[in-house]
């Protein structure tokens, strides 16, 4: 089972999310935010060569492999869980198929801010965790249950949920 980047970080936002969107409800690829945090990452570093594939389990917005550090760009206001263990499993991903990254920084354009990601064992070992703790939760047989969240009448899943 390929986990995807995505799924890594939904682990952090909302498991019942994860659940559901690895089992055929994709339904932000339509919500507002999500084509709003799109637009950002293609407005902000023109210069860079964008959307790197990195195998089955993502896209990365921008790398220099050279140095090996990878970027990724957030539409987000506040750093989150989520964006550091989505580019902790993009880092786990290439060092263990012989490609060196050293460290990820996450661009958040609105805050004007730069948050560095640092490869060590420790990022390692909280990857590992998480792709565990994903394959487990994925594994049911239905999803979580609801859990509140404050960014619930946010979501694009909200409807589902809520309904």
């Amino acid at each position: 089972m390929h986990i995807t980047g995505k799924e890594i970080e939904y682990l952090y936002v909302c498991k019942r999310k994860l659940w559901l969107y690895r089992h055929g409800l994709r339904l932000e690829l339509e919500f507002q935010n999500v084509q709003i945090g799109m637009h950002i990452q293609e407005a902000t570093f023109k210069r860079e060569e964008k959307d790197i594939p990195i195998g089955e389990i993502g896209v990365i917005d921008w790398a220099a492999f050279k140095h090996g550090v990878i970027h990724e760009t957030k539409k987000g206001k506040t750093p989150g869980k989520g964006d550091v263990a989505q580019v902790r499993y993009y880092m786990w991903w290439l060092n263990n198929n012989g490609i060196r990254v050293d460290e990820c920084k996450i661009h958040y354009p609105k805050m004007r801010q730069t948050k560095s990601v640092m490869w060590d064992d420790e990022a390692n070992k909280a990857a590992e965790k998480d792709l565990a703790e994903t394959r487990q939760i994925l594994d049911q047989d239905k999803p979580p249950s609801i859990h509140k969240y404050p960014y619930c009448k946010s979501c694009a899943y909200q409807e589902l949920c809520y309904a």
